[in-house]
């Protein structure tokens, strides 16, 4: 479900589901269609929001799927207790420190989605 602000920006459905997840109710936010303003709204919200990126190989000529990502996180990570904010293109998700899905509202069995950003986010 897509609701439009008056501004003409978006609450779409992966975002307001992400965000649902870490406690923040879609009245406290008007529009949340970018990754910046999840970050924002999410940091407004009093959580810690980072960029892991380059921790996991995802750059401006690199491109990780949400495959190998899932690998690489089991692997470098480890902590189930962790959640990371996941961006493809057109979509978002939650993952855990283990690399399995904590959040997604269209979940794959095989995902080669291309991963866009990486956040761990922490109280």
């Amino acid at each position: 479900m897509v609701v439009t602000h008056k501004s003409g920006r978006r609450k779409t459905g992966c975002t307001q589901a992400v965000l649902s997840f870490f406690g923040v109710s879609p009245d406290q936010y008007h529009y949340a269609e970018d990754r910046t303003t999840v970050k924002r709204v999410l940091r407004r919200a009093g959580f810690s929001v980072r960029s892991r990126a380059s921790k996991f190989g995802i750059g401006a000529y690199l491109s990780v799927s949400i495959g190998q990502l899932r690998k690489q996180m089991a692997k470098k990570c480890g902590d189930p207790r962790k959640r990371y904010y996941v961006g493809v293109v057109g979509h978002a998700m939650v993952l855990d420190g283990t690399g399995r899905t904590v959040c997604d509202t269209s979940p794959r069995k095989r995902d080669a989605r291309k991963v866009t950003h990486i956040s761990l986010v922490e109280i």
